[in-house]
């Protein structure tokens, strides 16, 4: 059973604390085969939650993700399509997933959008598409579960953010970005503090990490990324499942309102 509001939990033990059996979680945009959501939902998966799981446009992975936690992990696993820059969709999701689940005892808000340029080059459409689905699109999820987690009167949402939310990167220009993500990781303190009566609320906030989706980038940029890391490679996916898994167990319920940079050392230059 999840620590209620602002309780204690009543596990003693490490793997207790961690477990997750019996628990929903929802993660959003999780159809890639090596991106973060996917792999915050095998970690979840792994920990015993059953997970809902959505995708925007790739429909096949996200049911061949679905079929990879239920084999793998014996849990129970569904995909649910989600624009998350609309907020009716994620109104629905929020119904869906309890109709079909029973309950939600986390949400991950992980769905986002990379930008293509800074603010000269790119149009008002493209900054408008990155600021509705990384920083309005997390809004909407929130808004949309917060009153099951009121009623409930427990929680766990968390915010999938980015070191470029805490700096501006170099070379590319990704103002828009940078700026969603700044918002998400202040998104998620206003929210801890707002919630916190009967919910928790976090944000991870990554570093660059291989999820197949730079591939397209020029190897001397990546070669000069790598240069400003301290571990000098960027990171994997399953290198944060850890992380969301701390933030939506038992673990953690005396952490809300935290950022928790995985970055390989990045900002601390």
């Amino acid at each position: 059973m999840a620590a209620k509001g602002n309780s204690a939990p009543q596990a003693d033990r490490l793997m207790d604390l961690f477990s997750l059996k019996g628990r929903v979680v929802v993660v959003t945009g999780a159809s890639g085969p090596k991106g973060m959501g996917i792999e915050a939902a095998r970690g979840c998966a792994e920990m015993g939650a059953n997970v809902a799981i959505t995708y925007s446009s790739r429909s096949e992975g996200a049911e061949k993700n679905v079929k990879e936690l239920t084999e793998t992990y014996g849990i129970k696993a569904k995909a649910y399509k989600l624009q998350v820059d609309n907020y009716s969709d994620c109104e629905k999701l929020v119904q869906d997933v309890i109709k079909d689940f029973g309950q939600i005892d986390a949400f991950i808000a992980n769905a986002g959008a990379t930008a293509d340029g800074g603010v000269i080059e790119s149009s008002k459409e493209e900054w408008d598409r990155v600021i509705n689905t990384d920083l309005n699109g997390t809004a909407y999820c929130a808004k949309a579960v917060g009153p099951h987690f009121k009623e409930r009167g427990k929680g766990s949402f968390v915010i999938t953010a980015s070191m470029s939310g805490h700096i501006a990167n170099y070379p590319q220009e990704q103002t828009s970005y940078n700026v969603a993500k700044a918002g998400c990781i202040h998104m998620a303190r206003s929210l801890a503090n707002e919630w916190r009566g009967f919910a928790r609320v976090n944000s991870i906030s990554p570093g660059y990490i291989d999820t197949g989706l730079s591939d397209f980038i020029d190897q001397k940029t990546q070669d000069l990324w790598n240069s400003m890391i301290p571990v000098n490679r960027p990171g994997l996916a399953k290198e944060l499942k850890g992380a969301y898994v701390y933030l939506v167990s038992d673990a953690s319920t005396y952490t809300t309102g935290a950022d928790l940079v995985i970055d390989g050392g990045y900002t601390c230059r």
